[in-house]
């Protein structure tokens, strides 16, 4: 399978995930599950430091991953 595709589509389900996140319909525990995420995932405190050897990547990844499969399961009305 070309990358492209497979890139095309990790594009649209990062963009779902922050309509979800913006959207007013989003319950706010979601809201803030997606927050803490995101700040997570950006922090430089991680669970695993980042010098260690692949896996201080992983978790960030591993984590962002999740909470962008996750916010896909949401629908969000059109308007």
């Amino acid at each position: 399978m070309p990358p492209l595709p497979l890139l095309a589509r990790l594009w649209e389900m990062v963009l779902h995930a922050k309509n979800v996140f913006l959207s007013p319909t989003t319950p706010i525990a979601v809201k803030i599950v997606l927050g803490l995420g995101l700040f997570y995932t950006l922090s430089p405190y991680d669970l695993i430091p980042e010098w260690v050897p692949v896996f201080g990547v992983m978790d960030d990844l591993a984590l962002a991953a999740l909470l962008i499969a996750w916010a896909n399961n949401f629908r969000i009305p059109k308007s």
